[in-house]
């Protein structure tokens, strides 16, 4: 066990346990009226890391305690969710933790492919490109990583690129981690999944790729995903006495503001990234109904919004706002950076809630990405009502999340990486 003091005022308690296996759920079709989901089944380190937020005062007095008594206690458990909390047993186990990660990679690919997309670096900066990332994974302690902007010109390349970026990760942080790639209409650019081998298995994956958008103006014509979301489907194997969990993870990128002048909205494509959020929320709505209900099956939904956390595309991902409000004769219309302007009354409860804009901590990071010396919040993930218990990272204080940024080292990507770190 390691303690490590962090902000002052806060102890973080380490403890490593080891996993054991894992087993398989098949998954059919599913036709929806916008399009079809087609559904494709595929088949940290050792042990784990618990952090628990406490606050300094009262291990101070745990601490003296245990000096009393010659023994120092192990720290009990500060999280489950409210379906447990009455009946947590204070003898019992640790509970279980999954740390879930999204990174854009700034075109990661095979250096071939990359070095003049990115200003002709050399091998020795790709490479430290690699270390770069992997570093950041292992700062995080990323179970799971979700990543975009890998940069291929076929799916099978698209495979190898993220196999090689596993053998970086286990170089740096001694654990194997299985990929998936997602199918995209993008000929160059897609998203995937880095699964840490000892903490999950990768039951299902699912392809948005033919999922046809909902239209803001009836006479556009049909648009589709550009970097099609993938999803997948993973058993988390169980630590100690706490039972295997299914999790299904959706992993999005949305339209950049790259060729913005094109565009005859004259708002760099955030009428196409509104589409987008409207498009994968129905979906995501139709597929997890139990997920919205319970966090029986806890469902996160994390990527690259590439537009910031007060816009219209967000406010329509997260279920605040609908596209039809948008609409001709719709009660909002769009400011000139793409935040929603509408009429009292209009905006509903969010279906999508963000640990990390929740979390007062985390917050005050104001952002992911930076430009021009301003940050935004363009990485994001997002869970239903009924699993944000889970990201609670301390049982006394509800509004505390164990929720982050990081941002260093820089040569990994103009992007940030942010993480949750989930707990039953």
């Amino acid at each position: 066990m390691t303690v490590s003091i962090l902000r002052g005022s806060i102890l973080r308690v380490s403890i490593k346990r080891a996993s054991t296996a894992s087993v398989s759920v098949g998954m059919g079709s599913l036709n929806l009226g916008s399009g079809l989901v087609s559904l494709l089944p595929r088949r940290r380190r050792p042990g784990f890391s618990f952090v628990s937020a406490i606050p300094l005062s009262f291990i101070s007095n745990v601490l003296c305690l245990g000096i009393f008594m010659g023994t120092l206690m192990p720290a009990k458990v500060f999280s489950q969710t409210r379906a447990t909390l009455q009946s947590l047993d204070l003898e019992s186990e640790q509970p279980a933790s999954l740390t879930v990660c999204t990174q854009n990679l700034k075109m990661y690919g095979k250096f071939a492919d990359v070095r003049g997309k990115l200003g002709n670096l050399s091998a020795g900066e790709f490479r430290e490109k690699e270390e770069a990332i992997a570093r950041r994974i292992l700062s995080a302690g990323c179970d799971v990583v979700a990543v975009q902007e890998v940069i291929a010109s076929t799916d099978v390349k698209a495979a190898e690129v993220l196999k090689a970026l596993a053998k970086v990760f286990k170089e740096t942080t001694g654990r194997y981690f299985d990929t998936r790639v997602g199918v995209s209409n993008d000929e160059g650019m897609r998203n995937g999944f880095l699964v840490a081998r000892d903490r999950a298995s990768i039951d299902n994956v699912v392809s948005y790729q033919q999922v046809e958008l909902p239209k803001l103006s009836a006479d556009q014509k049909p648009r589709f995903f550009g970097r099609a979301p993938i999803e997948i489907q993973i058993q988390v194997k169980p630590q100690g006495e706490t039972p295997r969990r299914v999790i299904s993870l959706v992993n999005f990128h949305f339209k950049s503001r790259a060729g913005g002048a094109e565009d005859p909205t004259g708002l760099e494509w955030e009428t196409y990234r509104m589409e987008m959020a409207e498009g994968l929320r129905r979906v995501i709505e139709e597929r997890h109904k139990q997920s919205f209900q319970s966090g029986q099956i806890i469902l996160m939904v994390l990527g690259d919004r590439n537009s910031d956390s007060d816009s219209a595309t967000a406010k329509i991902l997260d279920g605040t706002l609908k596209l039809s409000d948008f609409q001709t004769g719709g009660a909002c219309r769009l400011s000139k950076r793409g935040v929603p302007l509408c009429k009292a009354g209009v905006s509903s409860q969010a279906i999508l809630l963000s640990p990390l804009l929740l979390d007062p901590e985390t917050s005050l990071l104001h952002g992911t990405f930076k430009q021009k010396k301003q940050l935004y919040w363009l990485d994001d993930i997002l869970l239903p009502a009924a699993a944000l218990a889970f990201a609670h990272g301390s049982l006394k204080d509800e509004g505390d999340y164990d929720t982050g940024v990081i941002s260093e080292p820089a040569e990994a990507s103009d992007h940030a990486l942010a993480y949750v770190k989930m707990r039953w």
